[in-house]
């Protein structure tokens, strides 16, 4: 880790006042969500505000720093993450809907909105205006803006992460969803086997820039496409609940050093965190928090 020469310089930093700690909290719309499918955090009310990638449709654009969670701006020194927390609170006194969360905290670098999944056959074009932040290269989610009603099917043309340009990715299936948030691309293979990331073309393990989307088939809703940086992968097992005589639960903690190799947050990061509930709808369930960052 570039700045810290050694494991006891990163362990006294937080004695020494170079850490910051922030909290988050984000309650998931009552609309329902698919089990096992991911759903984007970022796009729910709470703290930080709703992000809804709502700019000039099809033109990159980059996250209103204020729509991620806040960690701060600490040049010319490296800023790592050091600690996650988080507890998921159900929706119900003995609901267990959203318990055995998958979750990925990602850096949201540029996202693409309003592409019209039931433009099929036309070339929809993006407006690259501006380049990709902080990264050479991230990867790409795909973030319903609305309902959307049937399966769809489509490629997206690309450069990829040696900037070459003109690469199109595999054919991947949206899904029907009730509302937006949802991420709606699900896989290469079928439209029930649910993926956070869209598979590029054989070789390419990154995307600096979208330059086109063509579907072939109609998914009858808008969607974002997003370029992240990933963080962090973590497994939350358990949730919050509470019945008329007992409570129950823990929070899951996630310790950089233990659970992955620290990764650094850049100044000017905009960290979201992406989610798949293995045990049903996320619909009206919570997601509450800390992150802990330090330096040196």
């Amino acid at each position: 880790m570039a700045g810290f020469k050694n494991l006891r310089e990163y362990a006294d930093a937080e004695d020494m006042g170079q850490y910051h700690v922030t909290g988050f909290r984000k309650a998931v719309s009552s609309t329902a969500t698919t089990t096992s499918a991911w759903i984007d955090y970022s796009y729910f009310p709470g703290a930080p505000a709703a992000n809804f990638y709502a700019s000039s449709p099809l033109e990159a654009a980059e996250v209103d720093p204020t729509r991620g969670i806040s960690v701060p701006s600490v040049s010319p020194k490296t800023q790592w993450l050091r600690d996650l927390k988080m507890m998921s609170a159900a929706s119900g006194t003995t609901s267990v809907v959203n318990g055995r969360q998958q979750v990925i905290l990602a850096d949201l670098l540029l996202y693409y909105p309003f592409v019209d999944t039931d433009a099929v056959g036309e070339q929809q074009d993006m407006v690259n205006t501006v380049t990709i932040p902080r990264y050479q290269y991230g990867q790409v989610i795909a973030v319903g803006q609305s309902a959307a009603s049937t399966t769809g099917q489509f490629t997206f043309s690309y450069t990829n992460q040696d900037g070459v340009a003109g690469r199109t990715s595999q054919n991947h299936f949206t899904f029907a969803v009730a509302g937006g948030g949802q991420v709606v691309a699900s896989s290469v293979g079928s439209a029930t086997s649910y993926h956070p990331f869209l598979a590029l073309q054989a070789g390419d393990y990154g995307v600096q820039s979208i330059e086109s989307v063509t579907f072939t088939a109609g998914g009858g809703g808008l969607m974002a496409l997003v370029i992240v940086h990933p963080l962090l992968t973590a497994y939350m097992t358990q949730e919050a609940r509470r019945s008329t005589t007992d409570s129950f639960g823990a929070c899951n903690q996630f310790a950089s050093i233990i659970n992955n190799r620290p990764q650094q947050i850049k100044d000017g990061a905009v960290l979201d965190i992406f989610a798949a509930g293995h045990a049903g709808s996320l619909a009206s369930s919570i997601l509450a928090g800390v992150i802990e960052t330090t330096w040196n």
